[in-house]
C-alpha cells in the first residue's frame, strides 16, 4: 500500500493595504445603494452612475 502524497500549494502574499482597500471599497459601494436621489445629487452622481459602481466587484 502506497502512502499518499499530499501536494502543498502557494498562496499569495496579501498586503494589509490591499486589504484594506478592498474593505473601504466594499463599504462605500454598499454606502452608495443606501442612498436617496437627493443623496445622490448632493454628491453629484446619477442613480445609474451610483448603480454601476455599486455592482463593480471590490477587487477593480
Amino acid at each position: 500500500m502506497q502512502a499518499l502524497a499530499l501536494k502543498t500549494i502557494q498562496i499569495p502574499a496579501i498586503s494589509v493595504n490591499l486589504v484594506a482597500t478592498w474593505v473601504r471599497r466594499f463599504k462605500t459601494r454598499s454606502a452608495l445603494t443606501k442612498l436617496t436621489n437627493a443623496g445622490l445629487e448632493d454628491i453629484g452622481i446619477s442613480y445609474r452612475q451610483a448603480f454601476k459602481e455599486a455592482n463593480k466587484p471590490f477587487w477593480l
